[in-house]
C-alpha cells in the first residue's frame, strides 16, 4: 500500500488581528484590510508550510476554530471583522487553494464561543470547501475517527491543558483511548487534539499523541489572563503526517514505525520582534 500524506492544522482564528488572514481581503465594511506585522509573519509561515506538502496529497484536516467569531471578550480593536459570514469567506480564501490539492478534506467542530452553536459557521465553511460530511450529513465532525487503510486516527478539537506538566494531559488521552478501544473498533494509531494553542508530540510506550499548535499569536486576552504570559505559545504551525499502512504488523509495535509526524512549526515572535520564515529554520 502506498504512503498516505495528511496536512493537519487548527486554530486559525480568522477574523482576529492576532490570527491568520489573507492579503488584500475586502471586509464587510468595504475596506480592504492591510495585514499587520504579526499577520505578515503568520502568512509567510503559512505559505512556507504549504510548500512542505506535495502538490497533490491525500487528506487535509482542519481541526476546529477556523474562525474567531464575534468574540465579545475582545474589543473591536482586536477584531478585523466582526461578521462571522465574512470571517468564513476569509477562511475560505486561505483554505480553498490547499483543499483543492487534497483528495479529501475534513473539518471538526471548534469551540462554540468562536464558531457558533453546533459549529454552524464551520458547517458553512465545510460545505463551501466540499468537505466530507459525517454520517448525519454534518460538515464539521464532533469526533472524527478516520480509518486510512487500517491506520486509525482519533481526531477532535478539545483537550485539557495546563500551564505545567502538559504531557500528562496527552497521556491521559492515551489511557482513555485504551479504555474504550472496543467501542471504537481498536486502539487509535495516533490521537490528535487542538484547542490549547501549544504543541505537544508524545510517544509513550509506542502510542502516539499530538497536540496541535495554533495559527494565532498571543492575544491581549491571553496576556491579561490570570497567569500573564505563561500562556504564550512557544510555537505556531501544524503537522504533516505520513502513514505507511503496509508497515503495520497488527502485533505489539511502536506506532511510530508506520506513522511519521513531520513538524511544520515556527517560533512565536517575542514581543516587539519582527520575524521572517528564513529566521525560523522550520
Amino acid at each position: 500500500m502506498a504512503k498516505k500524506t495528511l496536512l493537519i492544522i487548527s486554530d486559525l482564528h480568522v477574523g482576529s488581528r492576532w490570527g491568520l488572514f489573507p492579503r488584500d481581503f475586502q471586509l464587510s465594511t468595504g475596506e480592504v484590510y492591510q495585514l499587520n506585522r504579526g499577520q505578515e509573519y503568520l502568512l509567510e509561515c503559512w505559505e512556507h508550510t504549504l510548500a512542505q506538502v506535495p502538490k497533490r496529497f491525500d487528506v487535509l484536516i482542519v481541526n476546529g476554530d477556523a474562525i474567531n467569531g464575534p468574540n465579545p471578550r475582545e474589543s473591536a480593536r482586536d477584531q478585523i471583522e466582526q461578521d462571522p459570514e465574512w470571517q468564513v469567506r476569509a477562511a475560505l480564501a486561505l483554505l480553498e487553494p490547499v483543499a483543492k490539492r487534497a483528495r479529501e478534506t475534513y473539518l471538526t467542530q471548534g469551540s462554540a464561543y468562536h464558531v457558533g452553536e453546533a459549529a454552524k459557521d464551520e458547517e458553512r465553511l465545510g460545505w463551501m470547501l466540499g468537505a466530507v460530511p459525517d454520517p448525519a450529513g454534518h460538515y464539521a465532525w464532533d469526533w472524527l475517527l478516520l480509518d486510512i487503510q487500517g491506520v486509525l486516527l482519533d481526531i477532535s478539537h478539545h483537550r485539557s491543558v495546563g500551564i505545567r506538566y502538559e504531557s500528562s494531559f496527552g497521556e491521559r488521552e492515551m489511557q482513555f483511548d485504551r479504555m474504550i478501544a472496543d467501542v471504537k473498533g481498536g486502539s487509535a494509531d495516533i490521537i490528535i487534539r487542538a484547542h490549547g494553542h501549544r504543541f505537544l508530540n508524545l510517544n509513550v510506550d509506542g502510542d502516539l499523541f499530538v497536540g496541535l499548535p495554533a495559527w494565532q499569536l498571543q492575544t491581549r486576552y491571553a496576556r491579561r489572563s490570570r497567569w500573564p504570559n505563561r500562556w504564550l505559545s512557544r510555537l505556531i504551525g501544524g503537522v504533516r503526517v505520513d502513514l505507511y499502512p503496509d508497515k503495520k504488523t497488527g502485533q505489539l509495535q511502536d506506532k511510530g514505525d508506520y506513522v511519521n509526524v513531520i513538524l511544520l512549526v515556527y517560533p512565536h515572535p517575542s514581543p516587539g520582534e519582527s520575524y521572517h520564515v528564513s529566521q525560523a529554520g522550520a
